[in-house]
């Protein structure tokens, strides 16, 4: 089981897909897609493929 699994229906949300770009960079990456909701935010992808939960103040949608 991922940390991610306890959130179904993943990509039933308008944000689903949309590039955004971090406000504070994690780990060098600023350009991410969001793959996920939590009740707190999102989950976005970078293009190593990791995956994080971000607050939704901490990016910005494109």
């Amino acid at each position: 089981m991922t940390m991610y699994e306890d959130y179904d229906n993943r990509e039933d949300f308008k944000e689903y897909g949309k590039h955004c770009w971090l406000l504070t960079p994690w780990r060098g990456y600023r350009s991410a897609t969001i793959v996920g909701q939590t009740d707190k935010g999102y989950i976005v992808q970078v293009s190593s493929g990791a995956e994080i939960v971000v607050y939704p103040d901490e990016i910005e949608i494109d």
